[in-house]
């Protein structure tokens, strides 16, 4: 009866967020209206392969990524490292760390940087190269505080600096995660919402030069130009997960999740994360109304040394037109 009760709960969820009109036709249309869009990649290897389902659930240190009140569930400090390889040799680099700092007060650091070989210049009339190179690189740097209020609500804001360079160019901005994190009281079914990359619009220092026509002389003319300032990868994300199967050494854990970018269509995110004996993790996850990117499915391997527990978890995401990415992450728990 029990899992009747479950089953129920998640169906109604579902049915209520597919009744809704939660998909605008013109969503499609934002694309490519936001900076500092490596933000939206995912770094952790365990969350990527639940489909990024995870606002509600407490799986390591890189879960404050998506939703900083959950370094407020983690008992014992945390540790990850992740690497992802993305298309065209594009490799991003992410650590985080997060320990219990005094009574129910939490601390988290992180940090990430996505980077690429030194690329050629080329021009119109040397397709094949200049012989000069120039580098693109983007890099974030965070620091999280969390706070279990009750046994049942914590609340978590991370302040990070962002930066990209692009050859000669180069522009930076300050930015706000927030999200909260609540156990409803029924069983194990969590509540949670995140609102992340909240911050001013940005646009590269100094200026570029524009070729434009005087049409009162008909000569072409050089004019000193600023960049346009656009905002940063704003999402919202709430979403809800409960176990629902449990015994002693098994359980199946399920998460429903929508997503509100600022720069594209909203999409819903089903994630299923399997255990077995506490040590093998099976996870599988598809991403509804996005368009390049749909399923995904991980594995993680998590076996005590002592009093420490490694981690190690790989995910593959189904990339529709690019090559698809893997990501590898390893962890520690003290």
């Amino acid at each position: 009866m029990k899992y009747i009760k479950k089953y129920s709960i998640l169906f109604l969820l579902l049915s209520a967020v597919w009744g809704q009109n939660l998909f605008p036709i013109l969503g499609g249309q934002r694309v490519g209206t936001s900076v500092f869009t490596f933000l939206n990649i995912g770094v952790s290897a365990s969350a990527v392969g639940m489909g990024e389902a995870v606002v509600a659930m407490s799986q390591d240190a890189s879960s404050i990524y998506y939703n900083p009140a959950i370094v407020a569930q983690f008992k014992e400090p945390q540790l990850i490292l992740s690497k992802v390889t993305y298309p065209a040799d594009i490799f991003y680099d992410y650590a985080s760390y997060t320990q219990r700092i005094f009574r129910q007060q939490y601390f988290g650091i992180s940090g990430g940087i996505l980077h690429m070989a030194p690329m050629m210049e080329t021009t119109e009339y040397l397709p094949t190269g200049t012989g000069n190179y120039f580098v693109f690189q983007d890099r974030f740097f965070a620091l999280t505080y969390g706070a279990r209020m009750t046994d049942r609500f914590s609340f978590g804001v991370t302040l990070k600096y962002v930066q990209e360079d692009l050859a000669q160019q180069s522009m930076g901005a300050t930015m706000m995660d927030m999200g909260t994190f609540y156990w409803t009281g029924y069983q194990s079914l969590r509540f949670s919402a995140s609102l992340l990359h909240f911050g001013p619009e940005v646009k590269p220092n100094g200026t570029y030069e524009k070729r434009i026509l005087d049409f009162n002389t008909g000569e072409e003319i050089v004019d000193e130009t600023s960049f346009q300032a656009f905002s940063p990868p704003t999402i919202f994300r709430v979403g809800t997960a409960m176990n629902l199967w449990n015994t002693d050494q098994h359980s199946l854990e399920g998460a429903i999740q929508l997503n509100h970018p600022v720069d594209n269509a909203e999409y819903i995110v089903f994630g299923v994360e399997l255990s077995l004996y506490k040590m093998l993790y099976i996870r599988s996850g598809y991403k509804l109304n996005k368009l390049e990117e749909n399923y995904s499915f991980g594995v993680g391997f998590h076996v005590p040394i002592g009093s420490t527990a490694l981690k190690i978890d790989y995910s593959y995401s189904n990339f529709q037109h690019l090559t698809d990415p893997t990501r590898l992450s390893i962890g520690f728990e003290f």
